[in-house]
């Protein structure tokens, strides 16, 4: 891996050339987290420092090169914060406040981890590797709270996994949701994440949850395989479920309509059968996502007593689905590559579904069963703790997700401070 490190960029320049290298990497990440790692529009890139395309490529060989600059960058940074945090601090609560205080107080904005896939080996897998190691250093600080008696005793990988999933879902949320990315705004978010993470949600952290609803149960449909109409869309839905669970876990960049036809031993004829393109594909699989997603949102209304459950009935649901063998599209990097009337539809959609959990948190505030904390920031952040799931759960789908669903909710309403 320290070969191709090292290889990643050119040789040390003055400072003006770093400089401009490093304004070359903002707006590569911009580009990476609104458009995904396939669509950089290179001349544009070019022109935010004065230059011209060719001589982009003084500073990275090609396309492939300047994303991967982009990943190892974010990789570095992040790593660089959870060290300086270590350094700086003896307890865990405290290095935790310091890791997010100052990666989401960081501007410009990191590249998201979500098309790693698109990369070519040796770079994927070195990034793969970064990317494993700033989570273990994560966990090492959640396990020796735990030790120290500071923390709860808990599952540090997955503490570790909820909280970096909550600081890359904050930086492409601002995308689909519309909310200001200023600095006020980002040290808000800091502080909901770590709100969250340390003391949860819950007014009374003893309170007992159990979910009461198996997700399979609630999806659970019987099909007429002899009518041909309900045979077809099977087959659609078996497709976009496909399509899915590798954009999920690969990026949508880095999975081909071959690689979604070959897990399901289906050809590319089978797939234009029923879809035109893969960006319409996309779109497909982000519509059926919301859809299952409100009907999650409807069912918690129905089931939950109060605030509480309703907000974790949710979040119990959506962490089950994700980690489940067919998980809905989660949002990701790629929205502004989509037709304007499509991505105007989904942001919609994303932002009704928002606004129904948000509600259950502000019933939460007024019937006493949430403690009191930002309900529009709380619904946003604590998202990313189940939409990054796919990324780091085994490929074999050998996890027990209602087990995992209940850690993931244990974290996010008691916190992980030790009482």
């Amino acid at each position: 891996m320290s070969e191709i490190l090292a290889a990643s960029s050119k040789i040390a320049a003055p400072s003006r050339r770093a400089g401009r290298r490093a304004m070359l990497l903002d707006e590569a990440a911009r580009q990476i987290n609104e458009r995904g790692a396939a669509a950089l529009n290179l001349n544009v890139i070019a022109e935010t420092v004065g230059l011209t395309r060719n001589a982009l490529y003084y500073y990275f060989n090609d396309t492939h090169d300047l994303i991967f600059s982009c990943y190892l960058r974010s990789c570095e940074t992040i790593e660089a914060d959870l060290d300086a945090a270590i350094e700086s601090h003896s307890t865990a609560t405290a290095r935790l406040t310091a890791f997010v205080t100052r990666t989401l107080d960081r501007r410009p904005p990191l590249a998201v981890l979500a098309d790693l896939d698109f990369l070519p080996d040796p770079q994927r897998t070195a990034i793969v590797d970064l990317a494993r190691h700033r989570v273990d250093t994560l966990a090492q600080i959640f396990a020796e709270g735990s030790e120290a008696g500071e923390l709860r005793p808990l599952d540090a990988q997955i503490a570790a996994e909820c909280l970096l999933g909550m600081i890359s879902w904050s930086q492409l949320a601002q995308l689909w949701l519309e909310f200001d990315d200023d600095e006020s705004s980002r040290a808000r978010i800091a502080r909901t994440i770590l709100d969250i993470v340390l003391h949860g949600i819950a007014a009374d952290p003893d309170a007992d949850f159990s979910c009461p609803l198996d997700v399979e149960n609630l999806e659970r449909r019987s099909i007429n395989a002899f009518d041909k109409t309900q045979a077809g869309e099977e087959k659609m839905r078996q497709l976009i479920d496909a399509g899915a669970r590798l954009f999920n876990r690969r990026g949508c960049d880095g999975v081909s309509l071959d690689d979604i036809g070959a897990s399901l031993g289906a050809t590319k004829g089978a797939f234009y059968h029923y879809f035109d393109d893969k960006t319409g594909f996309i779109a497909r699989c982000y519509e059926r996502a919301f859809d299952r997603y409100r009907r999650f949102a409807g069912a918690a209304g129905d089931l939950g007593s109060n605030g509480f459950e309703k907000s974790l009935i949710v979040m119990h649901l959506n962490c089950q689905a994700q980690a489940g063998p067919a998980p809905p599209m989660m949002p990701q990097p790629g929205l502004f590559t989509l037709p304007d009337r499509t991505r105007t539809d989904l942001m919609a959609q994303a932002q009704h579904i928002w606004s129904l959990c948000q509600d259950y948190v502000t019933e939460g505030l007024a019937d006493g069963s949430c403690r009191t904390i930002s309900a529009t920031d709380a619904t946003m952040v604590s998202a990313g703790a189940f939409f990054w799931l796919p990324k780091w759960l085994p490929s074999t789908g050998a996890t027990n997700r209602i087990s995992l669903a209940d850690q993931i909710c244990d974290i996010m309403y008691r916190g992980v401070i030790a009482r």
